[in-house]
């Protein structure tokens, strides 16, 4: 299996790179300089940056909007625990899929997924609680600012050279909250202010050896972006689909499909208006069940799809958000504009 020592894109705004080994799977910086960084994941007494890579590949799209990495990594002790990941870039905006299981049927009881650090001195900080209307500001000198078991589903830092980065924990909020589900289970995340940086420790699961686990897999997904404090460079429209309510009923993903296929604008536009939190489970095919979840991750996904046939036709496509809880956003700016051309360094296997 091919394994690269390094792979590495780059827009005209950002640079994204994905390692096959050590303490960080991948990294995003603005204008040279490193801005976020994404840890690995622990599992049980097992850190990740002990295990052994076993795949790390990537692909460009051919209209070049669109960049993919998937990396693989085992360790190979107790129930040998495995990571996959797959990695999205586009619009400044990277997308993380996490897989993660046991190969040999053990049991995931203790489950830290990566650290997040925001690699820059704060001169603001904004965490979204699982649940709440709007983003808090917490204070940005050195010291712990958030300790607790509700979930951070969006952590923004701004520096004061002009730019803000931003973490988005994925539309699956019920499975982060997995550990409400299981009796004398717990959940914890620490928000630190340390080191010229921000770090946040996201310990999702904890299940103590004497109440029963179920042996199962675990996926999550998650965004991150940077981008000009405050930036939202809107494009100008030939045609535009207004939607409201949350987009990851599958009817809004039909609507969105077939207005795109039948439209013969140029500069396609997407307006949503629709709060973040839905507990609607149909729209993640649980229906009849109160499921907390987003649709924000919904939204990059068609972003990708519709932006590369949009460019088949010489034409772009743009995503204008009304989020009431994301406001100010750094991921909903960047989906205000066209994906930048990516380029990628040369291969560089092992």
């Amino acid at each position: 299996m091919k394994i690269e020592q390094l792979v590495k894109f780059s827009t005209a705004s950002t640079t994204f790179e994905v390692y096959p080994d050590g303490s960080e799977s991948a990294a995003l910086f603005y204008g040279g300089k490193k801005v976020l960084s994404i840890g690995r994941v622990r599992l049980g007494n097992f850190d990740e940056s002990l295990g052994l890579a076993e795949k790390l590949r990537r692909h460009l799209a051919n209209d070049s909007l669109l960049a993919e990495a998937d990396s693989e990594t085992v360790i190979p002790f107790g129930c040998e625990y495995r990571a996959r990941r797959h990695w999205n870039y586009s619009g400044n905006i990277v997308e993380l899929t996490d897989d993660i299981a046991a190969d040999n049927g053990g049991t995931i009881r203790e489950l830290a997924l990566e650290n997040i650090t925001f690699t820059f001195a704060p001169e603001k900080v904004e965490i979204l609680l699982c649940g709440e209307k709007s983003f808090r500001r917490y204070p940005a000198a050195d010291g712990v600012i958030y300790d607790g078991a509700v979930l951070p589903v969006a952590v923004k830092v701004t520096s004061a050279e002009g730019f803000a980065a931003e973490f988005y924990c994925g539309d699956d909020f019920w499975r982060h909250n997995g550990a409400q589900s299981v009796p004398g289970a717990s959940a914890r995340h620490t928000i630190e202010v340390k080191d010229g940086g921000v770090h946040w420790v996201r310990q999702v699961l904890s299940i103590p050896d004497e109440v029963e686990c179920e042996k199962r897999p675990w996926r999550f997904k998650a965004l991150f972006a940077v981008g000009k404090t405050g930036e939202s460079a809107e494009c100008a429209a030939d045609d535009t689909l207004k939607t409201s309510g949350c987009f990851a009923a599958p009817a809004a993903h039909r609507n969105l499909r077939s207005f795109i296929r039948k439209s013969s604008g140029k500069a396609l536009l997407l307006e949503v208006s629709t709060p973040l939190f839905c507990e609607d489970g149909s729209h993640i095919a649980r229906p009849n069940k109160k499921i907390l979840h987003g649709c924000l991750g919904e939204l990059f996904d068609e972003y990708l799809w519709a932006a590369s046939v949009t460019a088949r036709r010489e034409g772009v496509f743009t995503i204008k958000c009304d989020i009431p809880e994301l406001e100010n956003s750094v991921i909903v700016n960047n989906l205000a504009a066209a994906p930048e051309i990516i380029e990628e360094e040369e291969d560089t296997a092992l």
